[in-house]
């Protein structure tokens, strides 16, 4: 048998296991599971819970107005140099105070929308909405700020440490930490 055919082979045999295996699951429904670095999490699985202690590090410069919540999907946020990818979601009109961040933050919109702005000052007119699927990526240090448009659920990822550090309410744009 030369390589073409069994490759074919190979092929066929393999689509038909994993047809198999996809349609002959237990009625038990597995809803999350990690194997040797491969993770899984289906829709509704999710185990949202509060913004833990350590990410949000000083005073916002407007009221959240709103609720947050959180869900790891994947790795552990605080980590530095570790990957994560995290789900939050948040209530109509819920803002998020000008902040930045110490890494790169990578966002999709997963349901709902999210407006965002850049700046060290909370600004209505700065905001540009970001509607459903839309993406936006916010490079350390960026002064940004955001507020959810209807009930919304964006996923976070990047290389930790995950940290939401508020800017000073006198702090100017050209201001940077040391």
């Amino acid at each position: 048998m030369s390589i073409r055919p069994t490759v074919l082979l190979i092929s066929f045999v393999l689509l038909v296991l994993t047809m198999a295996a996809q349609t002959s699951q237990s009625p038990r429904k597995k809803v999350a599971s990690t194997v040797g670095g491969f993770t899984v999490v289906r829709p509704g699985a999710e185990k949202w819970g509060e913004i833990p202690d350590g990410v949000l590090v000083g005073k916002p410069s407007v009221e959240v107005g709103g609720t947050l919540r959180v869900a790891v999907l994947q790795g552990d946020p605080m980590k530095a140099t570790r990957t994560y990818t995290v789900l939050f979601s948040c209530t109509e009109g819920a803002k998020i105070a000008p902040h930045w961040h110490p890494t790169t933050e990578n966002v999709t919109v997963i349901r709902g929308a999210l407006a965002v702005g850049m700046g060290s000052k909370w600004d209505d007119a700065a905001l540009t909405e970001v509607p459903v699927g839309g993406f936006f990526s916010a490079a350390p240090q960026m002064r940004h700020f955001a507020q959810c448009k209807g009930e919304s659920v964006i996923q976070i990822h990047g290389v930790g440490p995950f940290v939401v550090n508020f800017v000073a309410p006198d702090e100017t744009d050209a201001m940077k930490p040391m």
